[in-house]
């Protein structure tokens, strides 16, 4: 089983990369979109899970170790497959899906592209049973403090809660959460940014 894999990038499709190590040997490595951010010609190196399925191996790289524990957890869970997996990985940072399941933020992992209500909710519980017996720390290259990230997250529940009652429909404030929550700033200016694109259609 293929668990590292170092070398240079080759190419890089919309959803994986070509790495191709020291034997000459290229690997296509699915990996979560802000990894796609890479250069061909670039050494980097992936800690993989090799996933397989019906006899066909499928590779899934990511840039640290506790990063890939966190996606061998997230597949575990009722409902969540390796592109699920990928798909929730490419939309929250390690970090801050870890404060989303601590916190139970439901609304925040029901954003993501194919999770429902109910996969949300079973996510939530599932993972916190996970952690709870297998805790991963938080990635220090990505993680600001804890307090900082629940202050992040109180600010956002407050974010939906406005928009609520300014009237605007769950599925339209769900679709605009992710980029939202990305820009680091107060609420006041998260709740700007909210109503612009709310607003522009």
């Amino acid at each position: 089983m293929i668990a590292y894999l170092e070398g240079t990038i080759l190419f890089v499709h919309t959803d994986s990369l070509i790495l191709k190590i020291s034997s000459g040997v290229g690997y296509q490595i699915y990996v979560p979109s802000p990894l796609l951010q890479v250069q061909e010609n670039q050494w980097k190196e992936y800690f993989v899970h090799s996933h397989n399925r019906e006899g066909e191996i499928t590779l899934f790289g990511f840039e640290s170790f506790q990063e890939k524990r966190l996606f061998e957890m997230l597949i575990r869970t009722s409902g969540v497959g390796p592109k699920l997996g990928i798909a929730i990985l490419s939309t929250w940072r390690p970090s801050e899906l870890l404060t989303i399941i601590y916190n139970q933020d439901i609304v925040s992992l029901n954003a993501v592209s194919g999770v429902g209500k109910k996969t949300a909710t079973k996510l939530s519980l599932d993972m916190s049973d996970l952690l709870k017996n297998h805790p991963i720390d938080l990635i220090a290259s990505q993680a600001s403090t804890i307090t900082n990230e629940n202050q992040i997250n109180t600010n956002f529940n407050d974010l939906i809660s406005a928009l609520r009652n300014m009237g605007f429909a769950e599925k339209e404030i769900i679709s605009i959460l992710p980029q939202v929550q990305k820009e680091k700033s107060s609420l006041e200016d998260q709740l700007r940014l909210a109503l612009k694109m709310l607003t522009v259609k």
